[in-house]
């Protein structure tokens, strides 16, 4: 079956003037597979319905909203919408939109208001910055392209090179010696990126933190995570394990996530390649749970009813964010300012209780203002924001 999500997005290259001589072939070849696409294509690429003076680039959030829009471009032949009206028609239907370089949505005409114009000098995209805290309980403040030449950590040795924190082994440990621990913190609005000595790749999320050895021993490797996290596994050693304080994930070579911060209820360990076992802490006495994972699959572990499950997903919708992208799918406005304030680190509170519940989908580049995004909101759901006291208050 034909991604409808990819077809709507060569129609908004293709009405943008930017589609390749590659997309149009095949954005050609859809067209000429039957005659709706042909009406749908038309209908969508119609000047008179003015969608050309709009800057989308658009992706559908759900099989559904394909069906409706084909039915509203046929419905609305003869009406004639204001720029206004059509945008924010085709942001409740299509997947909130994408921009090259980043997503926007513009009212033709249209200012915002001075609270929001305001929210960018105030609230900022996240960057690279992370405090490594060292066995002697010293700080080291990291930053976006800081480079550090070399620093000794018992049997290893450390460098910053190309974004990443690299630990190395020594070229003659002692395997007696004691291990010594290594703790990288980000901050709300802050990312950064850790080799273990083992090779190892960590990708750490904002406000999230790595309790590690500078250099494994033979028969164990075994990290302490709070927050969110991607891991690549060195095949190299005993096997892996992530502890969190709810559960452990034991691997011995695989790409996997886990989101596990201290104020959410569900834990999700998603596995891109390999395979996981993740064993939930037994309380008390209580006994403790397993499950073993296949690629595409999630573990869901939450902690108010101590219940574990199976979900199969997409898992690159839940390691986007490390590469530079904001997914939401179908997710609830709660859970959507959570995470953007732990990425542009603000505060923020709900005057109208009944929006915490609304649904929403998006794509968005991490590097995006946020008043773009809060924008995007506004026009995709019936809410509002407001900037008072430097926090973002939902309407």
């Amino acid at each position: 079956m034909i991604d409808k999500l990819h077809i709507a997005e060569l129609i908004a290259r293709k009405i943008k003037g930017i589609i390749g001589p590659d997309e149009q072939k095949e954005l050609d070849s859809w067209i000429r597979e039957n005659p709706e696409n042909q009406a749908v294509y038309e209908r969508a690429t119609d000047p008179g319905k003015q969608l050309e003076k709009l800057e989308i680039y658009a992706l559908f959030d759900k099989e559904k909203a394909w069906s409706e829009l084909e039915q509203k471009l046929f419905e609305h032949r003869t009406v004639r919408f204001t720029p206004q009206q059509i945008l924010r028609y085709a942001a409740a239907i299509m997947l909130p939109l994408l921009i090259a370089g980043g997503f926007a949505i513009r009212y033709l005409n249209r200012s915002q208001p001075q609270t929001m114009a305001e929210i960018d000098t105030v609230f900022h995209p996240g960057s690279q910055k992370a405090v490594l805290i060292l066995a002697d309980g010293s700080n080291l403040e990291l930053e976006e392209g800081m480079i550090l030449e070399e620093l000794q950590q018992g049997d290893a040795k450390i460098n910053i090179r190309n974004s990443f924190l690299n630990y190395t082994r020594a070229d003659h440990e002692d395997p007696g010696s004691e291990i010594i621990y290594n703790e990288l913190k980000t901050p709300r609005g802050g990312g950064y990126n850790l080799r273990l000595a083992d090779g190892t790749g960590v990708w750490l999320n904002a406000g999230s933190s790595i309790r590690f050895p500078v250099s494994f021993q033979e028969n164990s490797r075994q990290v302490f995570l709070e927050g969110e996290a991607y891991f690549e596994v060195s095949h190299n050693g005993a096997p892996f394990m992530v502890s969190t304080p709810d559960m452990d994930v034991r691997v011995l070579g695989t790409s996997f996530n886990i989101a596990a911060y201290s104020d959410e209820d569900l834990i999700k360990t998603t596995l891109v390649e390999g395979k996981v076992s993740v064993e939930v802490k037994g309380l008390n006495d209580s006994p403790s749970k397993s499950l073993i994972l296949e690629p595409d699959h999630q573990a869901i572990f939450m902690r108010s009813e101590s219940q574990i499950s199976e979900v199969e997903v997409n898992a690159s919708q839940y390691t986007s964010w490390m590469r530079g992208k904001l997914e939401f799918h179908n997710e609830s406005l709660e859970q959507v300012m959570k995470r953007l304030a732990r990425w542009y680190d603000f505060e923020y509170e709900f005057e109208n209780p009944e929006a915490r519940d609304f649904h929403f989908s998006a794509r968005l580049n991490n590097s995006e203002n946020i008043s773009t995004i809060m924008e995007m909101l506004e026009m995709t759901t019936d809410v509002k924001f407001e900037l008072r006291e430097q926090k973002i208050v939902v309407l």
